[in-house]
């Protein structure tokens, strides 16, 4: 087999896999909360508020007293989601340089097999 054939099924493999991959990293991000935590001090106690953005509209959704338990675990999820938008930004950096190689190899191929 030729080796631009094997470097394209290389190139071609790849990218299914990066494409898989930023999908996961996709719904993985949806299926945790959006928004960031604000804490309110009120007399001795501070009581933790989910604010998101719902429609263009500053949303906020009370989770408790800071500590609790559920604010601990919205906490968690927010920290994954922002891990996992992070992954996602450079899996999509990575597909965009992939499809460019892969466009660019086309392009080489097509212009080796006219000569």
């Amino acid at each position: 087999m030729p080796l631009s054939k094997v470097v394209d099924t290389m190139l071609r493999n790849e990218h299914q896999q990066l494409v898989r991959r930023v999908s996961l990293l996709r719904q993985e991000c949806q299926q945790r909360p959006k928004g960031s935590l604000s804490a309110k001090k009120r007399g001795n106690a501070s009581y933790v508020y989910l604010v998101k953005r719902v429609e263009g509209k500053v949303v906020t959704e009370y989770l408790g007293k800071e500590g609790s338990w559920k604010v601990k675990g919205v906490e968690a999820k927010i920290r994954e989601r922002r891990r996992y938008e992070n992954e996602l930004k450079d899996a999509e950096s990575q597909l965009f340089r992939l499809e460019k190689m892969i466009r660019a190899g086309n392009f080489f191929l097509l212009n080796q097999t006219k000569k």
